[in-house]
Formats: structure tokens, sequence, C-alpha cells
């Protein structure tokens, strides 16, 4: 196996050498309902003698292995903490987000938008912002008769168009990207991962399928103004139970509450299952993936969808990589014996 490789720079000077006599541990968190990457210092800060970090430093973090995939993060310091006790002695805590929580990104709007594309009301928000906007063909084109922004920053409407739609809304920098599951901007399908016992450390946490968030069909209503009448749109889940789930409050068109009852339908199918893995440290799965667990046992193996994922670099293991999983496929949840 390849050795880790380990990267940071801060303010664009490389202190790779000055953290590792310090580091505890260093991890980079990435996932499809975070709509900013995380990276995490744990620094050894016996005697108080670190210097205190500043928030708002440019941060640049590469994990991974030699001549293999690296996982990367670019954002600012967040939050500087310190803590103290007898197990674990001094120690000073950094985290560094990849959107900047001082900028226009989280200042408060009131905009409105008439029967525009869903690209061009994200990039028009994201102007505002400070922030260019890639979106898929999938939604790209989607016409929005009327959306506003409701004293909502440009996160939260992000975070907001991408549970009406059933996509993924993250931002790095200056950029974002409102994407479907499974795919990158471009179009192509993110790579599947396979998990063996070969590579697995742990497994925790595992229920394939759990009834509570299950449900038949979602259920959206809105008001005809034609017919002068409330009326519903819904969508199957694809699953075997008899529930259905109805929002409390209705769309504001028969477009808008179809795009939302699929949205929850598949929100639904993803939450039924919950479970993650500790594999030999690989930046290869992505958020919004597949990982596909084999060997494991009857009931586990099966195909699931990547909740998140965290790389890490610590004294006590190691390189590791930890994947959370959700919307159980295949065979997942069955054993046939």
């Amino acid at each position: 196996m390849a050795k880790a490789h380990f990267l940071v720079s801060v303010d664009g000077r490389v202190v790779t050498k000055n953290f590792l006599p310090v580091l505890l541990s260093a991890s980079i968190t990435k996932g499809v309902d975070k709509t900013a990457d995380a990276a995490q210092f744990d620094l050894d800060d016996s005697g108080g003698t670190l210097r205190w970090p500043q928030t708002g430093q440019k941060v640049h973090v590469e994990l991974g292995r030699e001549n293999g995939a690296i996982r990367t993060f670019d954002g600012e310091v967040d939050t500087a903490s310190w803590s103290l006790n007898r197990g674990s002695g001094s120690v000073l805590s950094v985290t560094a987000r990849s959107v900047s929580l001082k900028g226009k990104a989280k200042a408060s709007k009131e905009k409105h938008w008439d029967s525009k594309p869903l690209k061009s009301v994200l990039q028009d928000a994201g102007e505002d912002a400070g922030i260019s906007v890639s979106v898929h063909a999938d939604y790209a084109d989607t016409v929005l008769d009327w959306e506003a922004m409701d004293a909502e920053s440009f996160i939260a409407f992000g975070e907001r168009l991408a549970r009406e739609h059933g996509a993924i809304f993250r931002i790095s920098g200056t950029s974002a990207v409102f994407v479907p599951y499974g795919k990158g901007v471009t179009g192509a399908d993110l790579s599947a991962f396979t998990v063996t016992r070969s590579i697995l450390l742990s497994a925790s946490g595992f229920a394939p399928v759990t009834d509570r968030p299950r449900i038949k069909q979602k259920v959206e209503t809105y008001y005809d103004l034609d017919k002068a009448s409330r009326l519903a749109a819904q969508y199957a889940s694809g699953d075997t139970v008899d529930a259905d789930l109805q929002s409390g409050f209705s769309t504001s068109s028969k477009d808008h509450a179809d795009r939302r009852a699929k949205s929850g339908a598949r929100k639904a199918a993803r939450d039924k299952a919950e479970g993650s893995v500790v594999i030999n440290g690989d930046a290869t799965p992505q958020p919004g993936g597949k990982c596909i667990l084999s060997g494991l046992r009857a009931g586990v193996d099966g195909t699931y969808t990547i909740k998140s994922v965290t790389d890490e670099l610590s004294r006590s293991s190691g390189y590791t990589t930890s994947i959370s999983l959700s919307e159980p496929q295949g065979k997942a949840g069955q054993d046939s014996r």
C-alpha cells in the first residue's frame, strides 16, 4: 500500500513540516447534506506555545495516497478552540470551511424572479454573493414560474432549492455546484466504490432498512387558479408500505408540487438505511456516489448511496476513511438464507 500523502498550506505558504511534529489528527469531510466542506485539525499544544490562529486565514489541505487519489480542501479558518484534560493534555483545535461565513453568502436578501430558468436564478443569486454557480443540465433549463429569496441568504436559498429539486448543492470558495445525486457537473456518473473485508477496519450502526422514514408516496398540494380548487400531486417512492406523507404547506403551482413530491419520495428512499464503514485510507469514494458492500454479511451486503466521507490522518490510527451510507439498493437488507 502506498504511503499517505499529506499537505497543508496557510495563506499560500506550505507549513506541512511545521504541522507534523504537533499534529494529533487532521481530517477533511465532504457530504451531500453539507453545503460546505470542512477541515479539522487537532494540535498538541503542550505549554500553550502554538500561535493562536486567526479566523479568515486561507487553508489548503491535501490528503490521500502517494501516486493515488487525493482529497483536497480549500477554505478558510472558521473556528479555533482550546481544551485541557488529564487524558489528552492541551489541545488546540482548528476548523476551516470551504465557504466564508463572514461574507455575502450568508447575508439575507430580498429578491424575486418571474418565469426564469433555474440556472439563471441560481447564477443571479450567486452573483450577488460573489459566487459563480454551475448547474447540471438536468436542472439548468427548468423554468420556475415564480421564485423568491424572502430574507434568505444565498446559502439557505441554494439549500432550499436543492431540497425541492432533489439535488446536491455545495460551495467551495467562490464556486458552487448544483448537481443530481451520483453525477458530476459535466454529467458523468461518479464511480462506484467497493468495500470488502480486506480493506474494512470497522462497520457500525448498520440498519439496511428502518421503517420510520419509509412512505408509499409523497403528496404535495397546490391551488389551481383556473379550477379554483386545491389539488394534489403525488410521486410514488417504489416502496412496499401503506403510508403516504403530505406536506403541511401548499406549493405555488402544479410544477412546483410535482418537483417537491418527486424530491420528497426520493429522500424517503435514501433515508431508509443508515450505517458507516471505516476503511484503510482511500480518497476514491465521493459523496453522492455508490458504495458496494461485498462479503460482509447477508442482509448488509448490497449497494448504497454515499452520504458523506471523512478522510483522517491521526497519530493513533494512521490514514483512514470513514464512509456514511444511505439508500439501500439491490440485495441490501435481504437475507435469502
